[in-house]
């Protein structure tokens, strides 16, 4: 049997995010000590000790983000998109299957 998957949540769990606003991205793994590894886009941005990182529009910003806690495999992605919209509809930003209901979240 192989690793984990680490797992990767974002928090406040919504998406689109607002241009001002920051989110945390926390990274779950095996718990083994070493730093964490952030993708965005596929790519290897950094490597750090801590399991979580701040991302807003002018840090880090849009695309698909995975991690790599040390013991475990790459997370899923999770993709941020900033809007800057005067209303926006947002989504939770995990997984859904057929049959889940969606909670929606209006915010001007």
């Amino acid at each position: 049997a192989g690793s984990q998957p680490s797992q990767l949540t974002l928090d406040p769990p919504w998406t689109p995010v607002f241009t001002p606003e920051k989110v945390m991205l926390t990274c779950r793994g095996s718990g083994a000590p070493g730093p964490t590894k952030w993708y965005i886009d596929q790519q290897l941005q950094q490597q750090i000790t801590s399991s979580y990182i701040y991302v807003s529009k002018n840090y880090l910003g849009s695309g698909s983000y995975q991690c790599c806690s040390p013991g475990a495999e790459l997370s899923p992605p999770i993709t941020l998109r900033f809007s800057n919209d005067w209303l926006v509809l947002q989504v939770p930003a995990r997984v859904l299957l057929e049959g889940d209901t969606v909670p929606l979240r209006c915010r001007a």
